[in-house]
């Protein structure tokens, strides 16, 4: 009888692989990528100096030899300390398996491993290699850059299972068209932030009965849709309060808080600071 271990290296026989951009960014002083949705995995390796990786709402300090796991569906952002602008190694793709489902997710990777320079070093090697084959343009090059890429995400899942539970860091992430109803609520959630908005009208849009659509949101994101709600506001929040000096009142009003007073509560229990002191502090994110 075939094992686990032979059942899932068939799954990879039947897996299609695609790269999607895969280059090496030596990041400028002003460097950042805005909060956004993403469309297809990745994997985000920091080769030098030190910042921060924000995935659905979670910070996390990004320093060499991490390895940031990307996650269709997750809300990315990131940024640096311009004293100590990092290079990133970046690629993002897609994986499918033979009924066009996606190859990654059942794998459960972590959304960050913090390598030891050993395996820093084999990784880095890899990374290298598939970034060289991606930019070489020819026809032949694009088949090896797939192959590149396919070791790669082995060597990740390879790091999954053999790096103690402190170097991975994970978080539950929803992933974006996998549920027809999942992404119909996910997008009016996103499209009505700045209006009421309760269980019952979500369940509406899932055309489910509100028991039932709060059990399937839970199965769906890992979290209960109230709760959800409750960070991608604070979410929002914290992308205009960094992009914008526009007054708390009119940033809770822009995400669904009539009550400013509200609002700072939420956010400082989510966040682990008041809005205002978060504000000062995306000048130098990790000052003490």
């Amino acid at each position: 009888m075939p094992t686990a271990d032979r059942l899932d290296a068939d799954r990879w026989d039947r897996v299609g692989a695609s790269v999607i951009h895969a280059d090496c960014y030596p990041c400028a002083r002003e460097w950042r990528i805005a909060s956004q949705r993403l469309d297809s995995d990745g994997l985000f390796f920091i080769w030098h100096g030190l910042g921060w990786v924000e995935q659905d709402g979670e910070r996390r300090e990004a320093r060499p030899h991490d390895l940031f796991v990307l996650k269709r569906g997750q809300r990315f952002s990131a940024g640096h300390d311009p004293l100590r602008p990092v290079t990133v190694l970046s690629v993002g793709f897609r994986l499918r398996d033979e009924g066009g489902g996606d190859g990654l997710r059942p794998h459960a990777l972590p959304d960050r491993m913090r390598l030891p320079r050993a395996r820093a070093a084999t990784f880095q090697t890899l990374f290298t290699d598939l970034v060289g084959l991606h930019g070489d343009g020819a026809p032949w090059a694009a088949i090896a850059a797939r192959g590149a890429l396919v070791r790669l995400v082995a060597e990740a899942i390879r790091l999954t299972n053999e790096l103690p539970g402190e170097a991975r860091s994970a978080t539950a992430t929803p992933i974006a068209g996998d549920d027809s109803r999942a992404s119909a609520v996910l997008a009016h959630i996103d499209a009505n932030l700045a209006r009421p908005l309760t269980l019952a009208g979500l369940a509406r849009v899932a055309d489910l009965t509100p028991a039932h659509f709060a059990a399937a949101f839970r199965r769906w994101t890992g979290r209960s849709p109230m709760e959800h709600l409750r960070r991608r506001r604070i979410e929002v929040a914290r992308a205009m309060l960094g992009e914008s000096d526009a007054p708390l009142e009119r940033v809770a009003a822009a995400v669904g808080f009539v009550d400013p007073y509200h609002f700072s509560r939420v956010f400082s229990r989510l966040v682990g600071m008041p809005p205002g002191r978060w504000r000062r502090s995306m000048a130098h994110p990790f000052a003490p």
